[in-house]
């Protein structure tokens, strides 16, 4: 199932990201991305089904479980979610 959702890392000076899940479940999700910032143990808000500017957005945390590099140079990354916000 794929969502657009808003990944911002705990960390202050990491930008938030805004991708399209590649897998989704109840409790994870599964995206690609250019950036090389995440890491096992990275603590991140997700915000699922994100539409900028809608007033309903529920930020969940989760946390990173796996990263794979892709044959393409890009990023998979694991967020196992861990609690909501």
């Amino acid at each position: 199932m794929r969502q657009v959702v808003r990944i911002r890392p705990f960390d202050p000076q990491l930008p938030p990201e805004y991708c399209t899940t590649v897998n989704l479940s109840q409790d994870g999700l599964y995206f690609t991305t250019a950036a090389a910032h995440y890491a096992v143990g990275t603590n991140v808000y997700v915000t699922g089904d994100f539409q900028p500017g809608s007033p309903i957005h529920k930020a969940v945390a989760g946390a990173v479980v796996r990263v794979d590099q892709l044959a393409d140079g890009r990023f998979g990354v694991a967020i196992q979610i861990v609690a909501g916000t």
